[in-house]
């Protein structure tokens, strides 16, 4: 699948190598595209993540690559399909399901601006707040959680380009603990989804910075929680919770915790560096409140009293 990727960008680099959007090497000439490959301008693009290539193509280029090296008595082209191709089926099958799924019909499909370049033009503006919402995302095939990581990767690349040092940029992560300490795929070609965890870690020294928000501190991994300079703690009553805060956070013993499950709705603890003991705060009302109540089951359970009556 490399070798049919980096086909791909060479395809969409040099479009006379290309048929129908991918370059053929069933008994064809090795000369041009491995001319194509030398020039200087092409060469180091090819193994770049950031090169474009077209992923609706990626299963007729893998069928490409599975080739003889040479041809039969012609070492100067390609020879004919050595038969490994069928040992991709279900790698096609798992391609052909991502490229139409719709949940990542916003990657293949869409004529909207890249998000990329939405992003590129919050940094260059005087803006305060870009948000992103992936509530739009399905979950099939990890979808957010790949969307997720994917902008926490270019924003990392950014950072490691310098381009925060003069502007550094604080990235909040909510529901955090859907993002972090995932993995996809199978067991012997799982891929870590990091992005976020690096930030953590070596972001700070390049002036990208993170906040995360979740409501389970225990699926959090340990070595992003370190990281952490200051803690807002609201009402934990699950005991493992509260023992993240305390191996999180070496200033704060289990009596100074204790009052953790009796916080009020609106209280928190600051638990940091900067702070001798744990200080309570209470926090405002927001002007614009989320939506984030339930259901009224009293309310909608209540306009069928028939069927209460049935039951």
């Amino acid at each position: 699948m490399r070798a049919a990727i980096r086909s791909l960008r060479l395809a969409n680099l040099k479009p006379d190598l290309a048929t129908d959007g991918y370059i053929r090497k069933l008994n064809q000439l090795k000369k041009p595209v491995h001319d194509a490959e030398k020039e200087s301008d092409i060469s180091s693009k090819l193994d770049d993540p950031n090169q474009p290539f077209d992923a609706k193509h990626l299963v007729s280029q893998i069928e490409q690559e599975c080739v003889w090296p040479d041809g039969y008595n012609d070492t100067t082209k390609w020879g004919k399909e050595d038969g490994n191709f069928a040992h991709c089926l279900s790698l096609a099958a798992r391609i052909n399901g991502v490229l139409t799924s719709p949940a990542f019909k916003c990657v293949f499909t869409s004529t909207d601006q890249q998000l990329t370049q939405k992003i590129d033009g919050f940094i260059d503006s005087s803006r305060k707040l870009l948000r992103i919402c992936l509530s739009g995302i399905a979950y099939e095939f990890n979808a957010r959680e790949i969307f997720a990581n994917v902008i926490g990767r270019y924003l990392l690349t950014k950072a490691r380009n310098r381009d925060f040092v003069k502007r550094p940029v604080v990235v909040i992560v909510d529901e955090a603990h859907n993002f972090l300490g995932r993995h996809i795929g199978a067991e012997d070609y799982a891929a870590r989804l990091d992005a976020f965890e690096i930030i953590a870690k070596e972001g700070r020294k390049y002036g990208l910075n993170i906040c995360l928000s979740t409501q389970r501190p225990r699926d959090i991994t340990e070595g992003v929680l370190s990281q952490m300079g200051t803690l807002i703690v609201h009402r934990l009553t699950n005991d493992r919770d509260r023992e993240v805060v305390e191996r999180a956070c070496g200033e704060i013993d289990r009596s100074a915790s204790a009052f953790l499950p009796n916080l009020r709705p609106g209280e928190a603890a600051i638990i940091g560096a900067d702070f001798p003991i744990p200080l309570t705060i209470q926090i405002r009302k927001p002007e614009m409140k989320p939506k984030s109540d339930g259901p009224n089951f009293q309310e909608h359970w209540g306009k069928d009293k028939s069927t209460l009556a049935d039951a």
